[in-house]
């Protein structure tokens, strides 16, 4: 789930859009506090300045999303009621509205709504009031929820930007362990993908491959995530070092045929029954057992002399010929 209160945060981006720091010019400042309950939980009170443009009607004054429509709507003396629908893509939900003029200075409202969003039902209670505090110059609000979502699509550009070229691949594609909404740069994912091709080609030689696997640390999710499989780059260089004996290149940057060299080579030997050939890389990968065998059985003075005797007397016959 995104955002369990996502039309509140729409409210909200309504809300906050009118705010104004002047309190001079020809329109009608207002301060006003909004609250709001929902599933048993009640936010505290956001209290903010509003510009209303002069001679604005009292339903004008109530933000709505701009997925949302009026049904119905009628005004009695200073009351003012209407029921309202609003659709996000399989989302809909419904509500209804008061609003009341206490004075011409003074009024407040109080909106309800229900139905499911992002698939999960919701009821939801919207309360304001506001009282006019001064003057402003009004804006449309139109204008700043667009600004304000422009300076937040450039935001989101840039994170974009940045995971690319640190190779990050969990903002792009599916990663394992990883929610979707991680996903936030989905729609650059052919950007992410070229930026990998360029990486994978620098690394088919050792120099460049050690580089770059010292600098992506999660190439080979980005690899395979693009239709790379990493085994394709890392499997010649390494290969390449395993032959050349080159110990550090590959316990560095080669820990899947390093695994597989152990396998293969050392696993279940010791420095004594290793194949020569394989000796000096098993060693230093660490594929060797080092267990002690049991050690033999220190021979005593008496028996230690009397090899000697039969020693000097194999030799005494070989002498004479016996």
């Amino acid at each position: 789930m995104k955002n369990r209160f996502g039309w509140l945060a729409g409210l909200a981006a309504l809300f906050s859009a009118s705010i104004v720091l002047a309190q001079t010019g020809p329109d009608d400042l207002f301060e006003v506090t909004m609250s709001i309950e929902m599933e048993g939980m009640k936010m505290p009170g956001m209290t903010q300045t509003v510009c209303n443009k002069k001679g604005a009607r009292e339903e004008d004054k109530v933000p709505m999303d701009k997925n949302c429509k009026v049904l119905e709507s009628k005004k009695s003396g200073s009351k003012h009621t209407f029921k309202f629908q609003c659709t996000e893509g399989k989302d809909t939900y419904t509500g209804t509205g008061e609003m009341e003029s206490l004075s011409k200075d003074a009024w407040r409202s109080r909106m309800t709504a229900s139905g499911t969003r992002e698939g999960e039902k919701f009821a939801m209670t919207t309360d304001m009031s506001g009282k006019r505090v001064g003057g402003c110059t009004w804006e449309d609000p139109a204008k700043k929820v667009k600004e304000m979502q422009a300076q937040s699509d450039a935001m989101i550009a840039k994170a974009c930007d940045d995971q690319i070229a640190a190779l990050e691949p969990a903002a792009f594609i599916d990663v394992e362990g990883m929610p979707a909404e991680a996903q936030f740069c989905k729609s650059r994912k052919a950007d992410f993908c070229a930026q990998t091709g360029k990486v994978l080609a620098g690394m088919r030689d050792p120099k460049g491959y050690a580089d770059a696997n010292n600098k992506y640390r999660s190439w080979r999710l980005a690899a395979k995530g693009c239709g790379t499989d990493p085994a394709s780059i890392s499997g010649p260089v390494c290969k390449a070092a395993i032959d050349k004996k080159d110990t550090q290149f590959v316990s560095n940057n080669c820990p899947a045929e390093a695994a597989e060299y152990r396998k293969q080579h050392c696993a279940g030997r010791d420095y004594t029954t290793v194949d020569t050939a394989h000796r000096e890389m098993c060693s230093a990968l660490g594929g060797l057992s080092y267990t002690s065998s049991t050690p033999a059985k220190a021979k005593s003075p008496v028996d230690s002399a009397t090899d000697k005797i039969k020693e000097g007397t194999d030799k005494l016959k070989k002498f004479l010929k016996w």
